[in-house]
């Protein structure tokens, strides 16, 4: 009779189950000999690379103010005054090593992980890990330096909608925290909704009262 020897190891699991659960299992490759069933698991290539691991490249600022001990909106003024993140935290007594060695370490951790997890190749390790140090170098050392999603598509939301993330993020049935993600990856309000099985009308419906209320401020401004 032939012997069944489980060779799955505890990262093989993880990535079957997050490619597919518990039943990716039984369609992974695999590899037989006389006596063992040997399973292989590989990185999904279907999925974007930058979906499978967030390396959180758009919220610098956000990860930067908890190093230099600011709020997120007092290291965003002193940028504005076009000094860097390096200068701010030099002034806060964090130099350029230790911010960047800070900043870059848990991204290198989820790089590490997923690799291990069999998320993403080697290559794409390698890739990831350049990306991480060249945006973060780059980012640190830029005279006002913004967070593409504090920069961009916050300041879309506060400047033509006047829609807080509270709001939005109750409307559509998630946490702030969730929302930021979704933006982080590069999702619309409508693409959201979407997923969350929601209109747009009743996304709109659901902001409808905050609206108007920014509406009646507007028009009683003097």
């Amino acid at each position: 009779m032939k012997k069944w020897t489980g060779k799955v190891m505890a990262g093989t699991v993880a990535a079957a189950v997050l490619f597919g659960g518990i039943g990716g299992l039984a369609t992974a490759p695999k590899a037989f000999a006389d006596d063992d069933i040997t399973y292989t698991v590989v990185p999904d290539a279907s999925i974007p690379l930058h979906k499978r691991v967030n390396l959180g490249l758009n919220a610098i600022v956000v990860q930067a103010s908890g190093i230099v001990d600011m709020s997120v909106e007092d290291l965003k003024d002193e940028l504005q005054k076009g000094k860097t993140i390096a200068e701010v935290a030099n002034l806060r007594g964090v130099n350029h090593a230790e911010l960047l060695s800070r900043l870059l370490n848990p991204m290198m951790e989820r790089v590490d992980n997923a690799l291990s997890q069999k998320v993403i190749t080697a290559d794409e390790a390698k890739q990831l890990k350049q990306e991480a140090t060249d945006t973060v170098t780059a980012a640190v050392s830029k005279g006002g330096y913004k967070d593409k999603l504090q920069g961009t598509y916050a300041k879309k939301l506060k400047l033509k909608a006047q829609v807080d993330e509270e709001s939005v993020a109750k409307v559509l049935g998630i946490s702030e925290d969730e929302l930021g993600t979704y933006f982080n990856n590069g999702k619309t309000i409508a693409d959201i909704a979407k997923e969350k099985g929601l209109s747009e009308d009743q996304v709109i419906a659901g902001l409808k009262d905050e609206l108007n209320e920014s509406l009646k401020a507007f028009i009683n401004k003097k």
